[in-house]
């Protein structure tokens, strides 16, 4: 991997870090708002649907523990970064 490539990947995960990182910013900005207005919660609204959904709820579990378990056993290819 040349240090073009190496700045891109970089950078990459930098913005996708960024994303996550206000998602879950904005979900619990949510579940705040939904508390002061003594709406359910999203913790709640999720539980009622996989209690509703019991397939479905097994199935999104299988996916995400699919996705982590992909970026978490992938092959570490590329040398360290030299800062």
């Amino acid at each position: 991997m040349t240090g073009d490539e190496a700045a891109v990947l970089e950078l990459g995960l930098r913005a996708l870090a960024l994303v996550v990182l206000l998602a879950m910013c904005a979900l619990a900005v949510l579940d705040f708002v939904c508390e002061l207005t003594r709406r359910r919660s999203l913790g709640q609204r999720f539980q009622t649907w996989s209690r509703r959904y019991p397939i479905y709820s097994f199935a999104l579990i299988l996916v995400i523990g699919a996705l982590l378990a992909h970026f978490f056993w992938q092959e570490a290819t590329a040398p360290p970064l030299r800062p």
